[in-house]
């Protein structure tokens, strides 16, 4: 058994492609929704090993296209173990090391990797005139103002004094983003394709930004949620940001989506209760206001995930337009199902892991919190 994930990379079909043919068989057995492409398409990603990687790789196959992994060969993967066999892997570094994809052709390339604009400029300034598309996976920060309820993809995106920095920060992460985004188009004029998703959810999340939910209401007892009950979120589950991916290279959509879901409006309220019907347990939710968690330093998004209070700059974070998208082939699975896999996949993690979310609530906080809400309360 490999011990390190660049051994795993240098394993041959041989040793153990029969096997993993056989699992992956069997997975799209139990998908048999899936049809094929009308055309099959070669498609090298940059990255696919992460999150929303091995549920693009294992879709592409679903639908018989081959795929190209292109990464340091670092990150094992948590979720599709069992397509790894079927796809090519190619080892380099974003930062200084592309000669792997020197001399290839592919029908389109999904960028998932790229943070800062060098990378993009590099790899597509490479890529171009071998690839029909690019494909780049930015982000709805982007926006250079959050305050509006019904964005859409046309509005102005934030910009940067030193567009050179590559130190990633909150400030600075909006900005890099729309300028890899402006060296995509440049790149490719003709054929480039951009998806802006918004939190990104479901199995294989390494963040826990929005699993912290669906495990919380599964341990039961009192929840603190925040804000009021009509407080609006947004996300979108890794498996439809990966379909649709490949459905805008196979349709050759060029253009720029905001992938984000669900399809209408969702509360707070309606996100917690939704959760609560895939678990059965006693448990009750207490609504605490976004004034008084602050008094409390509980941070939103970090502590309290997937809210934002939908006010001053933020009013509009959890309401984008998701229109062009959903025209363009965006779908989406229900709420219950991404809570249930979410919890399933939770579930096959180490202890150790799940001991020990990155993000979230810790439960002592929310005990000490809840108290005093409950004794300002009383006070009345």
């Amino acid at each position: 058994m490999p011990t390190t994930r660049r051994e795993f990379l240098m394993m041959t079909a041989a040793a153990g492609g029969a096997l993993s043919l056989g699992r992956f068989e069997e997975a799209i057995a139990q998908r048999p929704q899936i049809p094929q492409a009308e055309k099959p398409l070669r498609i090298l990603i940059l990255g696919g090993t992460a999150f929303t990687g091995p549920h693009q790789i294992y879709y592409a196959l679903a639908r018989g296209h081959e795929v190209t992994i292109f990464n340091r060969g670092r990150t094992e993967p948590t979720v599709h173990r069992e397509v790894f066999d079927r796809v090519e892997k190619l080892v380099g570094d974003r930062d200084d090391n592309l000669e792997a994809l020197k001399g290839r052709e592919w029908d389109g390339v999904i960028d998932n990797s790229a943070s800062i604009p060098r990378w993009v400029r590099q790899s597509a300034g490479l890529l171009k005139g071998s690839v029909d598309v690019y494909l780049f996976t930015s982000s709805l920060s982007v926006h250079a103002d959050n305050s509006k309820p019904g964005m859409t993809e046309d509005e102005s995106v934030a910009t940067i004094d030193d567009p050179t920095i590559e130190e990633v920060t909150g400030e600075t992460y909006g900005a890099l983003k729309a300028l890899c985004e402006e060296e995509t188009r440049k790149a490719f004029p003709d054929g480039a394709i951009i998806v802006r998703p918004h939190l990104i959810v479901g199995p294989g999340d390494r963040s826990d930004r929005w699993t912290y939910w669906p495990v919380r209401v599964a341990r039961g007892g009192e929840v603190m949620a925040p804000g009021t009950p009509n407080d609006p979120t947004q996300y979108i589950d890794a498996r439809d940001l990966a379909e649709f991916d490949i459905h805008l290279i196979e349709q050759r959509a060029i253009g720029t989506y905001s992938g984000v879901g669900p399809l209408s409006r969702l509360s707070m309220a309606e996100l917690l209760y939704g959760m609560r019907a895939v678990v059965s347990n006693e448990i009750s939710f207490t609504w605490v206001d976004a004034e008084f968690l602050a008094e409390h330093e509980v941070a939103p998004w970090a502590e309290m995930t997937a809210w934002l209070p939908p006010v001053g700059e933020y009013a509009g974070f959890c309401l984008f337009d998701n229109s062009r998208a959903v025209a363009a082939g965006l779908k989406y699975r229900p709420l219950a199902v991404t809570a249930k896999d979410t919890l399933d996949w939770w579930a096959t993690l180490p202890e150790e892991r799940r001991t020990s979310p990155r993000t979230g609530l810790a439960a002592e906080k929310e005990a000490r919190v809840l108290a005093a809400w409950h004794a300002r309360q009383a006070e009345g």
